[in-house]
């Protein structure tokens, strides 16, 4: 019976470790997926994990503070899970800035179905593509390994773990970078425009040229976007990659 029910104990703070990436829709790549399918894929790794681990651990005695073990866990699968959200994160605002500098935020005022909601058009389809060429590099793959990797280094119910402010500061700064280096010839072609525009503005003060320019301008974003796409997928794949290889500095290993 202890073994037992060593062994539901360590399934549960296996799950934990698992539950952050796996099934809350904020920090897992698999949003799209119905919770029922998250919460069973999350059950299946951790039940593999605790089979994995060496048959001492489950006739070992029980940890005396369950409150730390839990709190340990939920941190390692939130670390997981951040190195996941920070790099949509980067995209999403990578996206508002050309959707400010283009004009396209001006759109959200006559959309009756934002309700006050402003949303980010290109940000919003650059999260969409992030999500495509996740799958399609088998980011998700590097994911869950370093994932299931983090037992061998961080055993279940060790606890003691923290996240390192450093390290996530670190993780912030070069993630952002990263995304703006995705829209950057975007925002340098629209650069130009707006100089144009400001040249037109000295020389015809009377006519409104900002709205005179402001369909060319989201016509100029749309297709520097489009003339940068081949170049995405090998720059979200550093972004991603960027962000999963800070994993072990959050943690303070």
């Amino acid at each position: 019976m202890d073994m037992i029910e060593r062994f539901a104990g360590l399934l549960a703070l296996a799950f934990l470790r698992y539950l952050p990436v796996v099934v809350l829709p904020a920090l897992t790549p698999m949003r799209w997926a119905p919770p029922l399918v998250r919460i069973v894929l999350a059950l299946g790794l951790a039940w593999l994990t605790v089979l994995a681990m060496p048959a001492q651990m489950y006739t070992a005695q029980a940890p005396i503070n369950w409150g730390m073990a839990v709190f340990g866990e939920l941190t390692i699968g939130l670390v997981f899970g951040l190195v996941v959200m920070v790099p949509y994160a980067a995209l999403h605002v990578a996206g508002w800035v050309v959707d400010v500098q283009a004009g396209l935020s001006a759109g959200m005022l006559f959309n009756p179905g934002a309700q006050g909601d402003m949303q980010s058009l290109l940000g919003a389809g650059l999260a969409l593509l992030a999500t495509v060429l996740f799958f399609t590099l088998d980011l998700h793959l590097a994911l869950y390994r370093a994932l299931v990797a983090s037992t061998q280094v961080l055993p279940v119910g060790r606890g003691g773990v923290g996240l390192d402010l450093d390290a996530f500061l670190g993780l912030l700064g070069s993630s952002f970078l990263l995304g703006l280096m995705v829209v950057a010839p975007v925002m340098l072609g629209l650069l130009v425009v707006d100089v144009g525009v400001a040249y037109a503005t000295r020389s015809m003060p009377q006519a409104n040229v900002y709205f005179l320019m402001l369909p060319l301008k989201i016509v100029v974003a749309l297709l520097l976007m489009v003339a940068t796409l081949p170049f995405v997928p090998a720059l979200l794949n550093r972004l991603f990659r960027d962000a999963f290889s800070r994993a072990p500095a959050l943690l303070g290993l």
